[in-house]
């Protein structure tokens, strides 16, 4: 039986100009698999700039999904677009 390959989807992560200074960019495509999860995502993130979560703690971070907030496990889509922004903790 073949199966097909999952379908490849793009997500759109738009960086606060605090976040901006560690990754060098104020706006990047990501192309995961379609059925990747939010939590997938920000995990690839993390391993990819491991300067944030060293930097800041649980809580130090919001992330909005299409306007709204995200939950760990909801599955992307194409199109979607994430803003990821440090906040501050004083």
């Amino acid at each position: 039986m073949d199966k097909e390959m999952p379908k490849p989807i793009n997500i759109f992560v738009k960086f606060d100009p605090i976040l901006e200074l560690i990754t060098g960019q104020t706006e990047m495509k990501i192309v995961m698999s379609e059925g990747a999860s939010f939590i997938f995502l920000i995990q690839s993130i993390f391993t990819s700039y491991p300067e944030i979560p060293k930097r800041y703690q649980p809580g130090r971070l919001a992330m909005i999904l299409n306007n709204r907030r995200p939950t760990e496990y909801e599955f992307l889509h194409d199109g979607d677009r994430i803003i990821f922004q440090a906040v501050d903790g004083s």
